[in-house]
């Protein structure tokens, strides 16, 4: 074969296996031998070159579930260089940043509510939070490779929050943040927290965990074979997992969900008895960070609740590891030991082989950060 031809065939070889990075998200060499069918040392070879010239990169393992042999490292594009925009809406505060593909942040503003806020006013605060980051981050429109939001909703099929609190809001408007890019998603806070803790934190060493959110709720977020799966927009939102069959009426519903025995709501009910003065949200995160004997207790018995909703998940998906964040999972202790005792009692003990229980390493952050992978795509 004439050297031209061999040229424009590699060139044609270079531009499948960037396709199907592009397609995909990421893809181990394996992967891109089934999807492309070239020889694995054509694609060893192409791989390579693409690498050392900074069009792809390594951006994790992968591992099939089993123990044998060693993980299988994930190739993804190289993000485009520019800034993310990221806002993240919980229930009691909104945050906003600046960052770049690193997960840098170069700019960041939070407020934070005393309860939890009207959604028309956690929207208002947003939209002035985003100006304020780009503003001093002297962000340009051509500059901001897209826009990623986190809201405490599960999302429908046409990717909007399907919470009753955000029904028939036209959400892009009062964010303002089709300002800076049209390439504006709406992700669901436990989703992000997984897809933060997969680029930037304790999830970057495993290809499949399960991100646990404990805070004002309960939800998770599921990685599977490094990548983010959203089912039909409802997967991974365990809260509303039935625990107790005579239990509290839950906001979807239905009776004695988990969020119903677990969320701050319901510690907060149960601790307020011991305390003489009205209990929140920052003072429950105090006394569990101070190790107050009686939150201590109710954060095991809630995880201990949330390791046994989890257990049938974990014998399913025979996942790697179990990330636990949000305000209370972050402060691990007693929250990650009932998890952990749970799944000891409740699952197939083939399930639980080498299986990690381990806290967020990304805290607070986990959300924003997500938003930040979401937009430059680091993880799909």
């Amino acid at each position: 074969m004439a050297a031209g031809r061999r040229d424009a065939a590699r060139e044609l070889h270079r531009v499948h296996i960037l396709g199907v990075l592009r397609d995909h998200g990421s893809a181990n060499r394996a992967d891109l031998i089934r999807a492309t069918g070239l020889s694995r040392p054509t694609i060893s070879s192409i791989v390579t070159e693409l690498l050392d010239d900074g069009t792809i990169r390594e951006v994790g393992k992968y591992t099939s579930g089993t123990t044998k042999g060693r993980p299988s490292q994930l190739l993804a594009l190289t993000p485009p260089s520019g800034h993310a925009l990221s806002v993240d809406i919980g229930h009691t505060h909104v945050r906003a940043v600046v960052a770049d593909s690193a997960g840098h942040v170069l700019q960041e503003r939070v407020v934070a509510f005393a309860q939890r806020a009207a959604t028309d006013h956690a929207l208002s605060q947003a939209r002035r939070l985003v100006a304020e980051v780009a503003a001093a981050a002297r962000v340009s429109p051509d500059g901001v490779i897209g826009a990623t939001v986190g809201v405490p909703s599960p999302l429908d099929r046409s990717g909007r929050p399907a919470a009753a609190r955000f029904a028939g809001l036209d959400l892009m408007d009062p964010l303002g943040l089709d300002s800076y890019t049209d390439r504006i998603r709406f992700v669901n806070d436990a989703d992000l927290g997984a897809v933060g803790e997969a680029a930037f934190g304790a999830g970057s060493r495993f290809g499949t965990f399960i991100y646990v959110k404990l805070s004002h709720g309960v939800g998770a977020g599921l990685i599977l074979g490094g990548r983010l799966f959203q089912g039909r927009g409802y997967a991974g939102d365990i809260g509303h997992i039935r625990v107790v069959d005579d239990g509290e009426v839950c906001l979807c519903g239905n009776r004695g969900c988990l969020e119903t025995i677990a969320s701050s709501a319901a510690l907060l009910r149960a601790l307020q008895p011991a305390h003489d003065s009205p209990l929140d949200f920052t003072d429950l995160v105090r006394l569990a960070d101070s190790g107050d004997p009686g939150t201590q207790a109710l954060l095991s018995d809630a995880g201990r609740t949330i390791g046994r909703a989890l257990s049938a998940v974990v014998t399913t998906l025979n996942p790697e590891a179990i990330v636990v964040g949000g305000a209370l999972g972050s402060l691990g202790g007693p929250v990650v030991r009932g998890i952990q005792d749970a799944l000891d009692r409740y699952c197939q003990p083939a399930a639980m082989r080498d299986l990690v229980v381990t806290v967020a390493a990304c805290g607070d952050h986990a959300e924003v950060l997500g938003g930040v992978a979401v937009a430059f795509g680091l993880v799909e």
